[in-house]
């Protein structure tokens, strides 16, 4: 008969416990140092400050392509609002962080500002991002 009892003294159950905690610690670090690392594109400042018909122009004549993934400030009219995004000057397609701030916009002379994204030269429609109004 053979009789095994493993006994732990108080620093091998501390250790225990304490390497069972590192990989959660470790994950918390992670997740929060990765949610910091994404860029915050509304405080950022614009390289152009210009209007609708400008900007549109600038693509049209192959002199836009600086622009992409910047951000922009746009002065132009809101033509039409949809449920996650809403369209300046016929041409531009913003979709902005919060639709809500904008459903009542319809129709009105804004000044706003956004990433821009991407310029098809086919249908001449600019797409803008992170976009968020300007009051001055």
């Amino acid at each position: 008969k053979l009789n095994l009892e493993f006994h732990m003294n108080r620093g091998e159950m501390n250790w225990k416990i304490i390497r069972s905690v590192i990989p959660i610690i470790a994950m918390i670090f992670f997740v929060y140092y990765t949610k910091n690392l994404k860029t915050d594109y509304t405080k950022l400042d614009p390289i152009l400050k210009t209007t609708a018909h400008d900007v549109l122009w600038r693509f049209q004549m192959n002199e836009g392509q600086e622009l992409l993934y910047n951000v922009i400030q746009i002065n132009g009219n809101i033509t039409k609002v949809d449920s996650s995004d809403f369209i300046l000057h016929y041409k531009i397609i913003c979709t902005p962080d919060k639709i809500s701030d904008f459903l009542s916009s319809e129709g009105k002379k804004i000044t706003l500002k956004g990433r821009c994204v991407r310029y098809d030269p086919i249908t001449e429609v600019l797409l803008l991002d992170h976009v968020v109004e300007i009051k001055n």
